[in-house]
Order: structure tokens, then C-alpha cells, then sequence
């Protein structure tokens, strides 16, 4: 098997740059089976794994974070030439939240004899086409996509050069997009269910958490034929604190007054005002309409197996 490996030096606070090298030491032969390309630039990635696409590589391997990884899915997935190769990932950035879905082993050793192995789970990922300014663009995505309040918050991080490290840097984030984020009206439809609601955030999820480990939608799955789509309702900055804590500490696994779910394959959404959006945690712009949809079975992650998804027998279908 050709595998490449395409590495974000700069990714968790340039941990993959100094490690990946030392990784490489201390795996032995099997990094002779890895043709490594380093990234100089942001969205470099996405060239690299079109590159590796069409130059036949069975395997490629993103070393960093969701960023990383959203980047080299895109470079490979809009590649017309060559055949789709499976996807892998070291994680090393400061948010690595798409492999908690997975069985990948431990410590950077085990992952990494689990990225370059035989193994690989069939799994579903999410394409969106939306509007920015004039422009029509469109974008896949592993994990989420997301419109509104954790948009804000990357922002913030971004804008204030904040360690996207753990779940509390995340609350202090969240406190930060506050004081600036207000509600917004959305309209439109999910799975020809039409809806026209106020809310501070919408997302569509392939994965049971995001930042750090927030559990929001505990049914969501990479492997799931249904995209888990999420709204949080207009409510106070304390409410909303409570509710942030609540997801990181127990998860919420039930839909509440703030944090409701309704499963489906496709949407079309539409703001009255422009609101800022993230993939996989990285900012896209902002945008007032957004066409979302699944493709499931796209593409081969290595992993030895997706996580069972939480049990949920008494999840209401949410009314938006």
C-alpha cells in the first residue's frame, strides 16, 4: 500500500512539526512505508492531497488537527483524477475531535500503526454549497458544520490568539462571543420539514461532540445514514453557559428547552443577515444561505471501528 502523509507543522501549537519527525524514529521500518509531505502555507493541504490523489497513493494520512484533516478531505474529494484513496490521521492539533468517533489505539505509536494498517470503516461525510458575497462555493466536511455562536467563538480564538487546548478554553471563548453574538432568524427546510426560527446556533453533525468535548448529539455517527441537525435556541448568557457546561460534563442526551436535534439527509437554510459559519472548526466566512447535504458511504477512514453512537431510546423528534 502507498501511503503519504501530509503534515501541518504549525498544527497544535507546532507540536506536529517537532514530533512527527521523532514519530517516525521510533516506529522503525514502517516509516519507510510513508512518503511524507510537509504543508508551507494555510490551505497548502488541500493541494497536497490532490497531488497525492493523482499520483496513485492508496492512503493519505493528515498529521494535525480537524483543520488539517478538513483540508487534505477536500484536496482529495474535489481531485477528478486518480481513484479516492482511504483517509488517515496523527492527531496532533489543538482540536483532534473527529477521532474520538474512532478506535484508532493509543499513544501516538498505536495511532500511527492504525493509520498506515489494513484496517478502514466506511463512512459518510457532509458537502455544503453556500453563499458568500456574490460567489457560489461548496465544501465537504468530516464532523460539522456549523452556523452562528461556535462560529463566533473560533473567531475569537483566531482574533485573540486564544490556545484552543481544552473544554475550558473553550468556555472562556464562549464568554468572550457573548458580549457580540446575538440571535438570528433562519429559515428554510430539513428533509422537507419547513421551519422559520430564531436561534444563536445551527449545525449539521457527524459526530457526537465538537470542541473538545461537547456532547451535543449523541446519535450522531460518522458511519449513520442521517445527518444530526442541531438547533440552540435564543436564551440568556448564563442559560447558555449552563448549557455549555451541562454538554461537557454529562452531555445532553435528551432535547431540552435550548438544545434540540432532528435527524435528516439534507437542508436548505437561508438568514435574513449575513452570520458567520466554521467546517470542522475552520472559519468559511459568512454567509446568509446554506444547501446542505449527506453523502453517506463516501469515503474509507482507517480506524479499527467507529464507536457505538449513545443509546437514546427516548430522543423526541425537535420542533423547530
Amino acid at each position: 500500500m502507498r501511503i503519504a502523509a501530509i503534515v501541518n507543522p504549525v498544527a497544535g501549537r507546532r507540536k506536529a512539526g517537532r514530533k512527527w519527525p521523532l514519530l517516525l524514529q521510533s516506529v522503525g521500518s514502517l516509516a519507510g512505508e510513508v512518503d511524507t509531505f510537509w504543508s508551507r502555507y494555510p490551505g497548502h493541504c488541500v493541494s497536497l492531497a490532490a497531488s497525492a490523489r493523482r499520483a496513485g497513493y492508496d492512503r493519505v494520512i493528515a498529521v494535525g488537527g480537524d483543520g488539517t484533516l478538513n483540508e487534505v478531505l477536500n484536496g482529495l474529494w474535489w481531485e477528478e483524477k486518480g481513484r479516492m484513496p482511504s483517509l488517515g490521521m496523527v492527531p496532533f492539533g489543538t482540536a483532534c475531535e473527529y477521532v474520538r468517533n474512532f478506535e484508532i489505539g493509543r499513544g501516538m505509536s498505536g495511532r500511527f500503526q492504525t493509520a498506515v494498517g489494513e484496517s478502514a470503516a466506511r463512512v459518510s461525510l457532509g458537502l455544503c454549497r453556500y453563499r458568500v458575497g456574490d460567489r457560489l462555493e461548496q465544501r465537504v466536511f468530516a464532523m460539522v458544520l456549523g452556523l452562528g455562536f461556535d462560529a463566533e467563538v473560533v473567531h475569537n480564538f483566531n482574533r485573540l490568539g486564544f490556545t484552543r487546548s481544552c473544554w475550558l478554553s473553550y468556555a472562556i471563548g464562549a464568554l468572550v462571543a457573548m458580549r457580540n453574538m446575538r440571535p438570528f432568524s433562519l429559515e428554510g427546510a430539513v428533509d422537507g420539514f419547513r421551519f422559520q426560527v430564531d436561534t444563536l446556533f445551527f449545525g449539521a453533525l457527524l459526530g457526537q461532540s465538537i470542541a473538545e468535548g461537547m456532547k451535543i448529539a449523541p446519535r450522531a455517527s460518522p458511519s449513520s445514514d442521517r445527518l444530526e441537525f442541531v438547533r440552540v435556541s435564543p436564551v440568556s448568557p448564563a442559560g447558555l453557559l449552563l448549557e455549555i457546561l451541562r454538554a461537557y460534563l454529562v452531555g445532553i442526551n435528551n432535547n431540552t428547552r435550548t438544545t434540540t436535534r432532528l435527524p435528516g439527509r439534507r437542508a436548505e437554510i437561508g438568514s435574513r443577515r449575513p452570520v458567520r459559519f466554521e467546517a470542522d472548526g475552520e472559519l468559511l466566512g459568512m454567509t446568509s444561505a446554506v444547501a446542505i447535504e449527506l453523502i453517506p458511504e463516501a469515503f474509507s477512514f482507517a480506524a479499527r471501528k467507529v464507536k457505538s453512537r449513545s443509546p437514546n431510546s427516548n430522543e423526541k423528534v425537535m420542533v423547530l
